[in-house]
């Protein structure tokens, strides 16, 4: 009986939970271990190849050939533009910005490079690490995904950008996608339960919690996103979307008006030009001195994007034919970038003016959740803000689950209900596990494993895409 992509897949990603859950000291050890050696030594080439990708993504915005359509002259867009926009947000790391939003650019107070502990420049090091290169990473794997796929007749797979065939030898990058993008969604998933839980020990009581109350939040949050992954993209994922950003406008205009609007607009463009006059050292320079730092921050941020370029990409990828090139790249690394800037001006931003911003800077220090609660707690209705936070982050997560499930029946090309359910099964049970475990550097390392492949996938898929194009011309 020959062996199914599908079943092999499943294989593979049982037995490789089976290794960290069994054993999650060594492999934590082990992984981290590797890790930082990568970092180490090749620190400066993550960083240029992250950057060198943006690069390509604006000269192909400038080029004559972004009028080229994601699946030729005549092809329509299936969504509108609000619901792309949201699709691809929150795909991508609407859940991040929640408690980060507050934390991040308190931390980067005191960055080695920024030695005047300046506010603006601390929004401007937290904007390159979510903005245009985070999104250039999305954004290019989804177009060579999705020219291959829509415009040279080709599975949306990782595979075939490599070859037409279903190549044993390729498809091992699929399977390798798949248990990435289970892993990394897993870690996250009980990241984010173990966030919710802090969350609600600090508006509501510190009684509330342990392991009953977050396998009870797993239970409902899977019931959800399963109901959501059987309904299909054009309901499920599409709705849960658009309801998310509209809760995340929210939140945003009410915590930007408590603020003051004036002050978040002038955080905004101050922040901006600091940003943008700061690009070209962040992009390629690693300071003397800051190597640690860097390591540990930007390079990490750069990897983690990179781990969820399989399923973030080939997910943007599915919901965006029908648009051009240079829509496409200007949509989804341009838009996200200004509300992400927007989101730390109103959050960071609040919490540098805040009356109480040594305790907000305390509490971060002692937990980066707890620096969006106590910024909230400036505010009158500080916990109805606080729960409206921790009902976002729930949505963000069942959204990023809900994808990640669909994506995976298309790489392993089979999308029946009973493969969603599954697939469904085998991520609630290694989240499961995670929660049992409550190994917070576990989840970390699991999600970022699948980066360092994928550093080197994203760059071979990269030049057989331009060498396609180029012969377009």
């Amino acid at each position: 009986m020959k062996l199914s992509f599908n079943h092999l897949s499943l294989i593979v990603s049982v037995i490789g939970a089976g290794v960290f859950i069994l054993f999650p000291t060594i492999t934590t050890d082990v992984l981290n271990d590797i890790i930082n050696y990568l970092l180490t030594t090749f620190d400066t080439f993550f960083l240029w190849t992250i950057s060198l990708i943006l690069i390509i993504c604006i000269g192909l915005i400038l080029s004559p050939f972004s009028k080229n359509k994601l699946g030729g002259e005549n092809a329509k867009t299936e969504f509108s533009t609000f619901s792309w926009i949201a699709m691809l947000f929150a795909a991508g790391m609407g859940s991040g910005l929640i408690f980060w939003g507050v934390a991040e650019p308190i931390y980067h107070l005191n960055s080695p490079l920024n030695t005047l502990h300046d506010g603006v420049f601390s929004l401007a090091i937290t904007d390159f690490h979510w903005g245009l290169h985070a999104w250039a990473i999305y954004a290019f794997s989804g177009l060579v995904i999705g020219w291959f796929s829509y415009n040279e007749g080709r599975e949306m797979t990782i595979s075939a950008s490599f070859t037409k065939e279903n190549s044993s030898i390729y498809q091992l990058f699929d399977v390798l996608a798949v248990v990435a993008i289970l892993f990394g969604v897993a870690g996250t998933l009980a990241n984010s339960i173990a966030l919710i839980e802090t969350g609600v020990q600090s508006i509501i009581s510190e009684n509330i919690g342990g392991l009953t109350f977050r396998f009870l939040l797993l239970a409902f949050i899977s019931l959800v996103f399963i109901a959501s992954s059987l309904s299909g993209l054009n309901k499920g994922v599409k709705y849960l979307s658009n309801f998310n950003v509209a809760l995340a406008l929210l939140l945003l205009l009410i915590v930007a008006y408590l603020v003051g609007f004036g002050n978040v607009l002038n955080y905004f463009f101050e922040s901006s030009i600091a940003y943008i006059k700061a690009l070209p050292t962040l992009s390629f320079v690693i300071a003397e001195g800051s190597e640690s730092w860097s390591h540990g921050w930007t390079i990490i941020y750069f990897l983690w994007w990179i781990s969820w370029a399989p399923f973030t990409g080939l997910f943007i990828a599915r919901i965006s034919k029908g648009r051009t090139i240079r829509e496409f790249l200007f949509g989804v690394i341009l838009y996200p970038t200004i509300i992400t800037i927007i989101w730390f001006a109103t959050f960071g931003g609040g919490g540098f003016l805040a009356e109480n911003f040594k305790e907000i800077q305390t509490a971060t220090n002692t937990n980066y959740t707890l620096g969006l609660f106590t910024l909230l707690n400036n505010f009158g209705i500080g916990n109805i803000l606080g729960l409206l936070s921790i009902g976002l982050l729930t949505t963000f997560v069942i959204t990023s689950a809900d994808s990640a499930i669909y994506v995976t029946v298309l790489l392993t090309k089979k999308t029946s209900m009973t493969n969603k359910l599954i697939w469904s099964a085998v991520l609630i049970g290694i989240s499961s596990a995670l929660l049992i475990r409550n190994n917070l550097d576990l989840n970390k390392v699991i999600a970022i494993t699948g980066a360092i492949p994928f550093v080197l996938i994203l760059i071979a898929q990269g030049i057989k895409f331009l060498i396609v194009i180029n012969k377009k011309r």
